[in-house]
């Protein structure tokens, strides 16, 4: 069987991680299927695997076929081969659309085939993932079929990657670093509250970086490592080998989850403060497994992390970091059990199999 991933690159590395995450897994679960991952963005790709050739339009990296989603001719002619046999199987990755080599071989050039595309939605904990998994909609021709299929920290969704090295929650290293990979802000406090307690950092590249840097050196704090940019591998050990988590999107705050490490989510900002609705649902989900007071606590640290730096109160900020991480095993359990819990809902790429197969594609 062919499956054919569509990622276009958006904003950072959140977008591509996920998606040769979920190739190299449907890969490891299917030795003998073609995988075939699109990419609009291999410089980014590039800096998560630097077997990665930005430069071609075409190779071949860890059984997985990698195409520039933007060489045209490349891609028309090796999809539309076969009566487009690479593209039985469509994942369609976070409504990046698709190429318009894709929508000619798709809608004019007049397959015999049919084609099923699968809408693979941001990961949310919001109701709406739960009523639209596993969802059909219309396309423009009865013979390309489409139909959601929703990541998502329940049992009525498709559930979280979980591949090689995420079968068990960690063994938490009490002693460990702390991991800051967020968004831009004013984290002046938050610094403050490392150098007090005298934390060893490790600072992830991307967005942030900058804005986390300057205020590190505004209040004379030193233990600081930059981290240079690392393959996929390399991250997910250096994000196991910590005391507590900063994260930010999507694809970290997966691994996070499923660690069992303290950490706090930092969401994509989005317009009117939405951001917050997003990060309410995933505390909501998180709140059986914590005591009340800790609960409590939660919240306002969350919410202060996702708000403007203006919209808060920095001593009380400052404060309150201060206080998470004085006190990290106060809140190990209920990160571990909620960790433990998202098992049970299946890996995703096992689940979208299993979906596969059930409606007869394979």
């Amino acid at each position: 069987m062919n499956i054919t991933i569509l990622c276009k690159v958006v904003d950072n590395f959140g977008d591509i991680g996920v998606c040769y995450r979920m190739s190299r897994r449907l890969k490891n679960l299917h030795p003998a299927d073609s995988i075939n991952l699109v990419v609009s963005g291999l410089e980014a790709f590039h800096d998560i695997n630097n077997q990665i050739d930005e430069k071609k339009s075409f190779q071949s990296v860890e059984g997985l076929d990698v195409y520039d989603w933007n060489d045209f001719s490349l891609c028309h002619e090796v999809f539309s081969a076969d009566d487009g046999e690479k593209l039985s199987v469509i994942l369609e990755c976070f409504q990046c659309g698709r190429p318009e080599w894709m929508e000619k071989i798709l809608f004019e050039d007049k397959l015999e085939r049919t084609v099923q595309i699968i809408m693979i939605d941001y990961l949310t904990a919001e109701k709406y993932a739960d009523d639209f998994h596993c969802l059909q909609s219309l396309t423009r021709s009865s013979k390309v079929q489409k139909v959601n299929f929703m990541p998502g920290f329940t049992d009525k969704t498709g559930g979280l990657i979980i591949d090689e090295g995420w079968e068990e929650p960690v063994e938490r290293n009490v002693h460990g670093p702390v991991l800051f990979f967020m968004y831009e802000n004013e984290w002046l406090p938050l610094a403050e509250a490392l150098r007090k307690l005298e934390k060893n950092v490790l600072v992830g590249q991307g967005k942030g970086r900058d804005s986390f840097i300057d205020a590190c050196s505004r209040c004379g704090m030193r233990n600081v490592d930059i981290l240079p940019f690392m393959n996929q591998n390399e991250w997910d050990e250096t994000m196991r080998s910590c005391s507590a988590l900063f994260i930010r999107g999507e694809e970290s705050l997966s691994r996070a989850c499923l660690s069992g490490i303290p950490f706090v989510w930092q969401a994509y900002p989005q317009s009117e403060e939405y951001q917050m609705v997003k990060v309410e649902a995933l505390l909501e989900v998180m709140k059986a497994f914590f005591e009340p007071d800790d609960y409590e606590f939660l919240h306002k640290l969350w919410m202060d992390f996702n708000i403007p730096a203006a919209e808060r109160n920095e001593y009380n900020f400052e404060r309150e970091c201060t206080e998470f991480l004085s006190d990290l095993e106060k809140f190990e359990n209920g990160f571990h059990e909620f960790s433990l819990s998202l098992r049970k809902n299946g890996d995703l790429c096992n689940n979208l199999m299993t979906f596969i197969e059930k409606i007869g594609i394979m």
